[in-house]
């Protein structure tokens, strides 16, 4: 009697236990991880305004195009947009299928052309491995839900002082915005423009007439596939000529008459950093730089991928948010806020690096645990979705 007792007492308890972990897993996906009013409210508002999505700006997409390896993007603002300063990026999330798939662009557009009639060009670099852009080539012509945060970043052009801009690839994208912006240049500006062959010169129109509209402007297109890279030499000649044009010899100090120039860079991470250290090293101490690389999302390198599942291992290759990338490989992980608080999307990352997209941290190349929906894949990643490790949980706290 005594055992049948302590079985029901048992069986009691692990029910109890149960609806305790279904209670607590409810309070997080649902009270815990709400931002406000609205977010309580976006399924009551859905029914009304089906595009509706608490916390996100809502964009019409007018129009998408292509040209060799890139999209350009045509959107329409929503009037809660408050505009942009020309160098600055924004995430835009589009939904495909009932997936929201979210990217960080920099605006290629004038601030002109958003004043004018609230619209916004992205140019994006068409990614084999990418779910967005395969997923957009796919649907040109359709109405999809589209949306777009805030303008973001402090890639600004200062025009009180000469610049030399070094821009690589979509690295562009930031400094035709600011080039096509332009009402009047008083200082001297020279850009060097690095592409790979004649079908990846972007805004090709663009440059004969900013060329045309201001003297003081020089741009220098350099196809690296006849010219190859540009070299030490060149750069510092390049820098000593924007001098000469600002009315300062190469050989002034210091003490010169008018500001240093400041240096731009943008494009590929090692792009950045080579011409950074160069720079440092020729005494250039105003230096504004954006890296399209490991350190933005939107533009990584694609990451090979191997999850297992219920007993079953699916290879594909993630670039950007880990949970995005698993959800258009057509595996359903589990999660809660999508946002990084309810803690229902860890899994255990048994070998690759990630990085934490709220606060940058590196994850190591062991095993850990890796909160998907604020995770991006840094390194070839494996992944075990069915259950968390207690071992890997104990001796290591999320490593994201």
């Amino acid at each position: 009697m005594r055992s049948v007792q302590s079985s029901m007492f048992n069986a009691n308890s692990q029910s109890e236990a149960g609806v305790f972990r279904r209670l607590w897993r409810l309070c997080c996906q649902i009270a815990l991880v709400q931002s406000g009013l609205r977010s309580y409210l976006e399924p009551v508002i859905r029914l009304m305004r089906p595009n509706y999505r608490a916390g996100l700006q809502s964009a019409t997409l007018l129009s998408v195009s292509r040209q060799p390896g890139y999209l350009q993007m045509q959107l329409k603002a929503g009037r809660s947009f408050s505009g942009f300063v020309p160098g600055q990026h924004l995430d835009l999330t589009v939904e495909l299928d009932g997936v929201l798939i979210t990217r960080t662009f920099s605006i290629s557009s004038s601030l002109q052309q958003f004043l004018q009639n609230r619209t916004l060009q992205l140019t994006i670099k068409v990614q084999p491995h990418s779910g967005l852009t395969q997923q957009l080539l796919a649907r040109a012509g359709e109405s999809l839900p589209c949306y777009v945060s805030q303008a973001r970043g402090d890639f600004e052009l200062e025009q009180s002082q000469s610049a030399l801009m070094l821009a690589a690839g979509s690295g562009i994208t930031p400094v035709h915005s600011m080039l096509s912006s332009l009402s009047r240049l008083t200082r001297p500006i020279t850009l060097i423009y690095s592409y790979r062959g004649a079908g990846n010169l972007l805004f090709a129109d663009s440059w004969p007439q900013l060329r045309a509209r201001f003297p003081l402007l020089t741009i220098v297109l350099r196809d690296t596939s006849t010219e190859g890279r540009l070299t030490d030499a060149e750069f510092i000649a390049a820098l000593g000529a924007l001098k000469v044009k600002e009315g300062q010899s190469v050989s002034a100090g210091p003490q010169g008459a008018t500001k240093e120039p400041m240096l731009y860079l943008c494009g590929p991470l090692a792009f950045s950093q080579y011409w950074q250290q160069q720079a440092k090293v020729l005494g250039i101490s105003q230096i504004r730089q954006e890296s399209f690389g490991l350190s933005q999302q939107s533009h990584g390198e694609a990451v090979p991928v191997s999850v297992t599942q219920h007993g079953r291992t699916l290879q594909f290759h993630s670039q950007g948010n880990l949970l995005q990338s698993l959800e258009q490989a057509g595996l359903a992980p589990r999660y809660g806020c999508r946002r990084g608080i309810c803690m229902q999307c860890l899994c255990t990352k048994t070998a690759g690096q990630v990085r934490n997209e709220l606060t940058g941290h590196v994850s190591d190349a062991g095993a850990g645990l890796v909160q998907l929906c604020i995770s991006t894949a840094l390194t070839k990643l494996e992944l075990q979705l069915d259950a968390v490790s207690t071992a890997t949980q104990d001796n290591n706290p999320c490593t994201t």
